[in-house]
């Protein structure tokens, strides 16, 4: 097996408990607070930050950043590979604190502009959240920073780790400090939960308190994240000595890549922005419904598609820089295919089971039989998109390492003006709500991979033998997996704890249909499982 495939595969599993983790958290926000307000500010609040950590953790600085620190190391040595680091840190954090104070000071006007439709105490308490959730952005771009340098040393378990424990001491500190601020709401719900009470009727002014300390809590979360990665920098050789050297060449590269990458990268993420100020005008919830639902597709999305970007990326730009172009585009159609592989099931699955996956995750406490149902409307619209969202993922990389950033920028561009569009019709002249908010992203997102992969081909040739062939194989056997065992355990899976079982029988028959048609993922993924139980045995 590739070193790539299998840094894919370790990439995947560490990012699936950051994942379950992050789920467990919005578990927990679902049974405090259901669909109400306040979650509303929260997320709404939350969005710039979550944008912007997005976009580093995932996306433009930590691509821009991996593609010259990866080449410093090939073609010069780690100290110099060290000293960049140390120079991006200066840059960043200077930048950054000057960043969070003007978000701190002018969060009325930004807080405005995200949520237009927003007024009265409902404004007022999303400025407020705005505020504490800014300084967010300094520590998690740093500690994608720190991740980023990580992964192009090889390390790809920990870096991916590091944000299971920002969510887990995100759901400790903010769950504590909500129990603080108001302590008979919380108390309410955990007597609940036992048993021991009926469900409490919650307050403004409680859920209020409570949401502001479990805004605390994600603040405290991110410090968690950074501090956790530092320990396995330092017994690499890298000692933190952040320098200000605005005009270093290489630092000039990284920040000339990153700003049209930003701009490239951020197409997902400002479309959920912009579907965000269109649901501030349509009822209470339709924010919560519509977070509640990309969380929920975010989770395959990090397992396949960033898991796979995060091991493409450090050895795309290796073989770029030793200008082995053969070898580079093998690693794209490798990544294009286990992409492929992976998120045509997961997203007819999601399209599917929607309603009794929701049902099964979130409806305990303040979350309805309503809120499952508006949620899983959202959630396959979303689905729709998955296997869109998770390419672009692979492309982007390999556009900057080319540096051909600007096809990025305007490819973002257009399908940001085109979310607008779409959103404009679908919200106000097909009266869809929220879910037409939802389907619109996904098919910017088609738009968006179609544009990127007809780019590439103009730049470089990449090989497409054998391409129709495997897409027939893959949905033939999800269409017969999946789609089989939904009809035919259609009454059966209406309960939502019983979903489970028919999702990983089919998971299974997928697998093995695919073995018996001799796809390659499938073969490399039982040969990776075999060994791994071969290595626990001998131990």
């Amino acid at each position: 097996m590739s070193s790539f495939r299998k840094h894919s595969i370790l990439a995947s599993i560490a990012v699936f408990g950051s994942r379950l983790a992050g789920l467990v958290r919005e578990v927990i926000f679902a049974f405090l607070f259901g669909a109400q307000p306040a979650l509303d500010a929260f997320i709404t609040a939350f969005r710039i930050p979550n944008l912007l950590r997005d976009l580093f953790a995932e996306g433009a600085l930590s691509q821009a950043f991996v593609t010259v620190f990866s080449q410093k190391m090939q073609t010069e040595n780690d100290a110099k590979a060290w000293d960049l680091a140390n120079r991006i840190f200066g840059v960043l954090i200077l930048v950054l604190t000057i960043f969070v104070a003007l978000g701190i000071i002018f969060s009325p006007f930004i807080v405005s502009g995200i949520a237009t439709g927003f007024e009265g105490e409902k404004l007022q308490l999303t400025i407020l959240l705005n505020r504490i959730l800014f300084p967010f952005i300094l520590v998690v771009s740093m500690a994608a920073l720190a991740m980023g340098m990580l992964n192009a040393r090889g390390r790809f378990g920990l870096p991916q780790s590091a944000s299971t424990f920002f969510n887990i001491s995100s759901i400790i500190t903010g769950v504590g400090l909500a129990y603080c601020f108001a302590p008979h709401f919380i108390g309410g719900m955990a007597k609940y939960l036992f048993g021991m009470s009926s469900k409490p009727v919650v307050t403004w002014e409680e859920a209020r308190l409570a949401i502001v300390g479990m805004a605390c809590g994600a603040l405290i979360g991110g410090f968690v994240q950074w501090f956790v990665l530092m320990p396995s920098l330092k017994k690499m050789g890298f000692h933190f000595h952040p320098s200000l050297d605005w005009k270093n060449p290489d630092v000039k590269k990284v920040f000339k890549l990153m700003v049209p990458a930003i701009i490239g990268g951020a197409a997902v993420q400002i479309n959920v922005l912009i579907n965000t100020n269109f649901a501030s005008f349509l009822s209470d919830g339709s924010i919560s419904w519509l977070n509640y639902a990309f969380r929920l597709m975010q989770f395959p999305l990090g397992l396949f598609g960033v898991s796979v970007a995060l091991a493409m990326t450090p050895a795309y730009s290796r073989e770029h820089a030793k200008n082995d172009d053969d070898a580079k585009n093998k690693i794209l159609s490798d990544s294009i295919r286990m992409i492929i592989y992976l998120c045509v099931p997961a997203t007819l699955g999601l399209i599917l089971f929607a309603k009794p996956i929701m049902a099964l995750i979130y409806q305990y406490g303040q979350f309805s039989a309503f809120d499952t149902e508006q949620s899983a409307y959202a959630l396959q619209a979303y689905a729709v998109g998955l296997t869109f969202y998770s390419l672009i993922k692979v492309y982007q990389p390999a556009f900057l390492a080319l540096g051909r950033a600007k096809i990025l920028m305007g490819v973002s561009l257009f399908s940001i003006a085109s979310n607008i569009i779409l959103n404009s019709f679908f919200v106000f002249y097909f009266h869809l709500g929220h879910w037409g908010l939802a389907l619109g992203t996904s098919i910017v997102a088609g738009i968006n991979w179609i544009l990127l992969a007809r780019k590439y081909r103009h730049v470089t040739l990449v090989s497409s033998k054998g391409m129709f062939s495997f897409l027939f194989k893959v949905f033939f056997s999800a269409s017969f997996a999946i789609g089989g065992i939904y009809f035919l355990l259609n009454d059966f899976i209406t309960r939502a704890p019983m979903v489970l079982f028919p999702i990983v029988f089919a998971g299974v028959i997928y697998i093995l249909i695919t073995m018996k048609l001799n796809i390659e993922e499938a073969l490399l993924l039982k040969k990776f499982i075999l060994r791994k139980k071969a290595g626990l045995f001998q131990k």
